[in-house]
């Protein structure tokens, strides 16, 4: 266990930075974070985010947080022919594309992001203003 906290400051300073990117790619997102154990520590919906974004952006931090890798590698196992084949279907939970982050510090996952409402691009370009905000800040 790590000794950073994702403080409710830090939480909506990488709120902040993904709020940013979204406006400056004019794409409305839902942004999320979760602690290490992907408990939801924050839920924010920027311009006009498309509604199912509000369910998978909290999923893909989980994911991130919980399995300790990004969305999109977690997907790459995840696919047919991939040794975690169809287990995306044992956890409603899970996400199997691009858009979800571990944040980490020192090697220790401390938490996870997840951007969903734009395009995986956009959503990772978006979750990546966060993750470099995050390393400024640990």
């Amino acid at each position: 266990m790590s000794d950073v906290i994702l403080t409710e400051e830090i939480c909506e300073t990488l709120a902040q930075a993904a709020k940013k990117k979204s406006r400056s790619l004019g794409v409305g997102v839902t942004f999320s974070v979760c602690d290490e154990n992907g408990n939801l520590r924050l839920l924010q919906r920027f311009g006009d985010a498309i509604l199912p974004s509000l369910e998978i952006s909290p999923k893909k931090a989980y994911t991130a947080a919980t399995l300790r890798q990004s969305t999109a590698e977690f997907g790459k196992i995840a696919q047919v022919g991939g040794s975690a084949f169809g287990i995306n279907i044992t956890n409603d939970k899970l996400v199997i594309f691009g858009g979800g982050f571990p944040l980490q510090v020192k090697g220790k996952t401390v938490g996870g992001i997840g951007v969903s409402g734009g395009s995986v691009e956009e959503d990772e370009e978006i979750a990546h203003a966060a993750l470099d905000t995050f390393a400024t800040h640990t």
